[in-house]
């Protein structure tokens, strides 16, 4: 079976545990066709390989790798990408989760996220609608649902330590050593530390549909980078390129509710 067939399969696994009304959008398109038309076009430019499969009953796993070592995504889109995953995260581990979420850092080649099962079509929508098209309506969307700022790096609150991604590391002993990223600042916070309101499904009433439609995809070059990188864009993605765009998201232009 094909690796595109494969993650099809798996985003047909997800549609069907997700609510019933995330399954049509807002102009009326099937959501899980949209969803599988945007995989199969990333890939077929060359964008990337987009994978959103369940995990367990409750939470979804999403990834996008750009096939190529070194081949960075431009700072810009990078940073949203980045937003995205650590807005997605804090609201994750709001709700139980308790395995570690390994984050993302502008400039990104391999980007990955864990999303609550109702997170995982607005997530992939914001990416892969940013990503074809440079869209950002279904990106500033979703950055506007509630969140726990002690628990959200793209909305700390005043004072609050950015979360590191790890359960085991908040939730260790204060005097064992850290192995984790964080160099320390995170370890022993404590399972308070994790605790907050669970989040509710985003308002799908309020959601814009994506800008992307069969054929409109392109892949955001920066050629400085791709130069630095040895790479021609064009021997990758053909025409199918534009330049590169800035971040659009930051937390003063996509202030959520705080969950507390």
């Amino acid at each position: 079976m094909k690796q595109t067939q494969k993650a099809e399969d798996a985003i047909s696994r997800t549609v069907a545990k997700t609510p019933v009304d995330q399954q049509r959008l807002a102009d009326g398109r099937d959501t899980k066709r949209v969803l599988i038309g945007m995989v199969r076009e990333w890939e077929e430019i060359r964008g990337g390989s987009f994978e959103c499969r369940p995990t367990g009953s409750r939470w979804a796993h999403l990834s996008d790798d750009s096939w190529a070592i070194g081949d960075f995504r431009p700072f810009g889109l990078s940073s949203d990408l980045c937003a995205i995953s650590d807005h997605a995260m804090a609201r994750t581990f709001a709700s139980g989760y308790r395995e570690a979420i390994f984050g993302n850092a502008p400039p990104v080649s391999y980007w990955s996220t864990v999303t609550m099962m109702e997170d995982a079509i607005p997530v992939t929508l914001a990416v892969l609608d940013r990503e074809l098209t440079g869209a950002v309506a279904c990106l500033d969307w979703y950055l506007q649902t509630p969140c726990s700022s002690h628990l959200c790096r793209h909305h700390p609150g005043n004072g609050d330590i950015p979360f590191c991604g790890s359960p085991s590391c908040a939730t260790a002993s204060p005097d064992t050593p850290c192995d984790c990223v964080c160099g320390g600042v995170n370890h022993g916070m404590g399972e308070d530390a994790l605790q907050a309101l669970r989040p509710g499904a985003p308002d799908w009433s309020s959601a814009p549909a994506p800008v992307w439609h069969p054929g409109s995809g392109t892949v955001e070059v920066d050629r400085e980078h791709r130069r630095v990188a040895g790479r021609d864009p064009f021997s990758r993605h053909g025409a199918r390129v534009r330049p590169p765009s800035s971040a659009w998201a930051s937390p003063i232009a996509s202030d959520p509710r705080d969950l507390g």
